[in-house]
C-alpha cells in the first residue's frame, strides 16, 4: 500500500468520524462529540504526514510532529496557525480517553468549542 493509499483512507476515516461526531451532537452525546472530534482531527494530521511521505508515531497527539514536518519541509503555513493545531491536537488528545470511560462528563460549551 502506498503513501497515497493510506492517506486516502485516512481521510475516508476522518469523513466517517465526521459523520459520527455530527450525530452524536444532534443526539446530545457531548461526550461521544469530544471523542469523535479528536478522532478526525487525528486522522487528518496523520492523513496529512502520509501525504509528506512522513511517518507518524502511534499515539493520539501528533500535532508537533505536523509542526516539524511543515517547517521541515517548507510548507508555508502561518506560525499562529500552527501553533492553533498543535494546541488542538494536544487538548483533545489529553480529552479523550476521559470523554471515552466517562472519567469526565462534558456539556454542550465543550462539544461546541471541539466541534468548531
Amino acid at each position: 500500500m502506498t503513501n497515497f493509499d493510506i492517506y486516502k483512507n485516512l481521510i475516508s476515516m476522518a469523513k466517517i468520524s465526521y459523520r459520527d461526531l455530527i450525530n452524536a451532537y444532534v443526539d446530545g452525546i457531548w461526550n461521544a462529540v469530544i471523542r469523535r472530534s479528536q478522532e478526525v482531527v487525528e486522522l487528518y494530521l496523520k492523513a496529512m504526514l502520509k501525504l509528506m511521505c512522513i511517518e507518524y508515531p502511534k499515539s493520539h497527539d501528533v500535532g508537533v510532529v505536523f509542526t516539524r514536518a511543515c517547517l521541515r519541509k517548507g510548507i508555508n503555513i502561518d506560525h499562529n496557525e500552527l501553533a492553533k493545531i498543535e494546541k488542538l491536537s494536544n487538548d483533545l488528545a489529553e480529552k479523550r480517553g476521559p470523554a471515552f470511560y466517562m472519567e469526565e462528563i462534558y456539556t454542550q460549551e465543550d462539544a461546541e468549542k471541539a466541534k468548531s
